[in-house]
């Protein structure tokens, strides 16, 4: 597999709009080769994001018997940057695409190599992904206290359980894989007899799971009244809340879709009418009144919950949720560009842009869709249903149209990011940490006992600056390291388009493979991330680069003889 085999009749795999040697002649711009580079390092980052959510305790699809917070920063630190950078340099090409061909080329390129690839990974890669999510996601006892033991609390033998507890073979506290207490388990598979016993035998009521919900959290979720009575009468904390900020309560209103859609995950289907009955029940014992609009639980259609939840939170692009916003992107885009024309925009000064100064614009300008967002993670939230989430659209998009106005200034200078070291070493080793304190109290740096708002601010300030300066320094890194042309990088750059799409189903059965050894953490991480990058460089070389996937995903490719 030689990129020196092959010439590549298009260059840039989402940008460039020639589609083949005698397409007509376009004006010729200069080639940002550095920013080429750029843009296939944060796609293949992704490969490493998702590659170490199954050793941190962040909830995921698959979780590792090895697991570390050192997964959770590196976690933080590639979300807190890596789909910013992205979605700015998406801008600066797509300028640079509209200045070089017309909106009308621009919209003819960007419906061939980013809505083509979104409607056919819709149809395949997405399906597989809830394939896979399924299969892995099932219980696990494998790596837990005891196999046997876990298997029959699955299977619902009370009396085995108990034997168990009592022979030291499983503590009444213990916790399985997937990060759920054994309390929680036996109520999320409703063995209500079970339930009774473990709270007998002292099993904390309030004990916390990796998503840091209560058992209570899981009756509420999955309907369970009869459990959520035996919790409530052992003193659950009804104002409990987890990972995301969601109390018992909150939970009695994902609708059912959600809700049956992650239950069944864990191959245990509901059924509508027992989940409503099952929630009303439980909103009494609350105290809960018209937690679904009628307080009887059954509702004669859809309320807004559930439409609110199928329009933004299903998942229906899963890890393509990028293509989605960009295709969002690019139609305001279309607005964008005759007014930046009639503005003249590419007339501002350039150190409004280029120099350190644009931050005391940007970085109030990212803050305000970051105040709108939850404030448990560090970076923007997730956004993969059918319409994008208001906020984290509005997020990126600060990103996307600097990357356009960049284009127009014009940097010839080279003066964004000319002190990479500065901003590289201040955002890794002094904004970050501080910032993550701030928000999950990692490190315990920040003091717990400060004014929300005033949190809230210096979260959202802090997160903003992490991700300017990260973009900042990475295009000044890449510009010193990568200005000039490389096959390789350009092959690299090709293949990571491809890369990205197909790799989060390989990722998740590779980690379900693993995560019962007892290898260290970091051996499995690494081994994950590099085999399977190296089989997709090869799917892509043999199966991909020369084929029709190839034409839709890059453009044409010749093979030299």
């Amino acid at each position: 597999m030689s990129p020196t085999l092959d010439t590549a009749v298009i260059t840039d795999p989402l940008e460039e709009a020639s589609e083949s040697p005698g397409a007509a002649a376009a004006p010729t711009i200069e080639r940002r080769h550095d920013l080429d580079a750029l843009r296939a390092i944060a796609m293949l980052l992704g490969i490493v994001l998702h590659a170490a959510l199954s050793f941190s305790p962040i909830p995921w699809t698959v979780k590792d018997s090895q697991t570390s917070e050192f997964y959770s920063v590196l976690f933080a630190v590639l979300h807190g940057f890596r789909m910013p950078l992205f979605f700015m340099l998406s801008g600066f090409f797509t300028a640079m695409l509209w200045r070089k061909r017309g909106l009308g080329g621009l919209i003819k390129q960007r419906l061939k190599r980013i809505a083509l690839p979104l409607l056919l990974g819709c149809l395949t890669i997405v399906p597989s992904m809830w394939a896979v999510s399924a299969f892995v996601s099932r219980p696990s006892s494998a790596g837990s206290q005891n196999a046997a033991a876990w298997e029959a609390v699955v299977a619902g033998e009370t009396d085995r359980v108990r034997t168990a507890i009592r022979n030291d073979e499983l503590t009444v506290d213990a916790v399985s894989q997937d990060g759920a207490s054994l309390l929680t388990v036996a109520v999320f598979l409703g063995h209500t007899e079970m339930v009774e016993m473990l709270l007998d035998m002292g099993a904390d009521v309030n004990q916390r799971n990796r998503d840091q919900g209560t058992a209570l959290h899981s009756a509420a979720f999955v309907g369970r009244s009869e459990e959520a009575a035996l919790l409530l009468g052992a003193g659950a904390d009804v104002d409990a809340s987890d990972a995301n900020g969601q109390t018992p309560k909150d939970l009695l209103k994902t609708d059912f879709v959600t809700t049956n859609f992650i239950a069944t995950s864990f191959g245990r289907p509901l059924d509508e009418q027992t989940l409503k009955a099952g929630r009303a029940e439980i909103a009494k014992q609350l105290g809960v009144r018209d937690f679904l609009g009628s307080g009887s639980g059954t509702a004669a259609g859809p309320g807004w919950e559930t439409i609110e939840a199928l329009l933004f939170q299903f998942p229906v692009f899963m890890h393509l949720w990028f293509l989605w916003f960009l295709c969002w992107l690019i139609a305001a885009f279309l607005i964008y560009a005759p007014l930046a024309d009639a503005l003249k925009l590419r007339k501002l000064p350039a150190w409004l842009v280029c120099s350190p100064v644009s931050l005391l614009w940007l970085i109030p300008l990212t803050m305000l869709p970051l105040s709108y967002m939850q404030p448990a993670g560090f970076g923007a939230d997730p956004s993969i249903g059918l319409l994008p989430l208001p906020s984290v659209l509005a997020y990126y998009a600060v990103f996307f149209f600097f990357g356009a106005l960049y284009w127009d200034i014009d940097d010839a200078e080279n003066r964004l990011g000319r002190e990479w070291a500065i901003s590289l070493s201040v955002a890794v080793f002094v904004v970050f940490p501080i910032g993550l304190d701030w928000v999950s109290g990692t490190f315990g740096i920040v003091p717990s006992l400060l004014d929300p708002t005033l949190k809230a601010l210096a979260a959202g300030f802090l997160q903003a600056l992490f991700a300017w300066l990260m973009i900042f320094g990475s295009i000044g890194l890449c510009r010193r390291l990568m200005s000039r042309e490389s096959r390789t990088m350009r092959y690299i750059s090709d293949s990571s388009y491809w890369l990205y799409l197909a790799h989060l189903p390989l990722v998740l059965l590779a980690q379900w493979f693993v995560r019962d050894s007892t290898l260290p953490a970091f051996v499995k991480f690494s081994g994950i991330t590099i085999v399977i990058s190296a089989f997709l460089l090869l799917s892509y070389e043999y199966g991909v680069r020369y084929t029709i996937i190839g034409r839709i995903l890059n453009g044409p490719r010749k093979r030299a003889a």
